[in-house]
């Protein structure tokens, strides 16, 4: 399928929204909302795209995706954090590091189920959804399987509220949005423009109507998944009716293809431009979103993409001929 250039311009909005949120919370809580439109995104594209897959293959490509650059990211925290005064508030050890390295649900120190690299805790539904989807590939139901295991796991979680780690992280509601996602996959009105137009519109209505101030929804599936889910289906549907404006939306679409290394990297950027320009100044904001960009595109410029083109290149190798002997 060739590349949804309304979806990397969602892609772009979800990780600007992350960054705002992380910049000042109290002021953009609503930024947080970034992280539920990447879950539909996510869904919808492994139900359009990854479905001629064999599970193997399927998984061999999501981590190729995801892993390099978080590896990274995480030792160089981890090497970083051992020079005084960088990054005073960040430790690790052992447990924590492989946890983090193999998205296992783990509670730090202070109670918070976040891996060495905070945003990764979605990476650990995003790798827990994807073995799902591989299970469904396997079983020839690669999208009724992964949503129906998602719903039997969040019924479970509203049925029982469990309290150990794991068993509470993964029947969390928040599963619920790659369904989303998934649905939207199957849908059939993604041609037309009128209908696209009035869902990206109520879903942006309706995340607003949340406010930009508060604390972060307890129905979050309805207060922001179900937003999310009306603006993907809404991009998707204006670009596959011919009505997409790319070219206005270029810079965005370009951001959009280092979304990942932004939503990775902002957060070690922010801590190092807090070191050095004050909050309360009237540069701050201008100066962070502006370093958090650079960084991130020269991050995926010079190591997530050419890492996932050479790592891509070995999987899509085709195997020599045995020699008849």
């Amino acid at each position: 399928m060739t590349q949804l250039r309304s979806i990397q311009v969602l892609r772009a909005i979800a990780a600007l929204a992350v960054v705002f949120f992380h910049l000042s919370p109290s002021s953009w809580t609503l930024g947080a909302a970034g992280v539920d439109l990447f879950f539909v995104i996510s869904g919808f594209i492994m139900g359009t795209v990854g479905l001629n897959d064999s599970p193997v293959r399927f998984m061999f490509k999501r981590i190729i995706r995801i892993v390099p650059l978080y590896w990274a990211i995480t030792f160089a925290m981890c090497i970083a954090s051992l020079m005084p005064g960088l990054f005073a508030t960040f430790t690790f050890d052992l447990p924590r590091i492989i946890t983090s390295l193999f998205f296992i649900p783990f509670e730090d120190p202070q109670g918070k189920v976040w891996p060495l690299i905070v945003v990764g805790w979605t990476l650990n539904y995003e790798m827990f959804f994807y073995l799902l989807f591989a299970l469904g590939l396997w079983l020839r139901r690669p999208i009724i399987a992964p949503m129906l295991i998602i719903a039997g796991l969040a019924a479970a979680g509203w049925l029982f509220q469990p309290e150990q780690t794991i068993p509470h992280f993964y029947t969390d509601a928040l599963l619920l949005e790659f369904v989303l996602g998934l649905l939207l996959s199957r849908a059939v009105f993604f041609k037309n423009a009128a209908l696209g137009s009035v869902l990206a519109a109520a879903g942006f209505v309706g995340l607003l109507s949340w406010g930009l101030g508060g604390d972060t929804p307890d129905w979050r599936i309805i207060y922001w998944g179900l937003p999310a889910a009306a603006i993907v289906a809404g991009f998707v549907a204006i670009e596959r009716a011919g009505m997409f404006p790319g070219q206005a939306l270029r810079p965005l679409e370009r951001l959009g293809d280092a979304s990942y290394s932004l939503y990775l990297t902002h957060g070690i950027v922010l801590g190092i431009i807090g070191k050095f320009v004050r909050h309360e100044s009237g540069f701050a904001i201008p100066t962070a979103l502006a370093a958090c960009i650079v960084v991130a595109m020269l991050s995926y410029y010079l190591f997530e993409r050419p890492v996932g083109q050479i790592l891509r290149g070995l999987i899509a190798r085709p195997q020599r001929p045995e020699v008849a002997t």
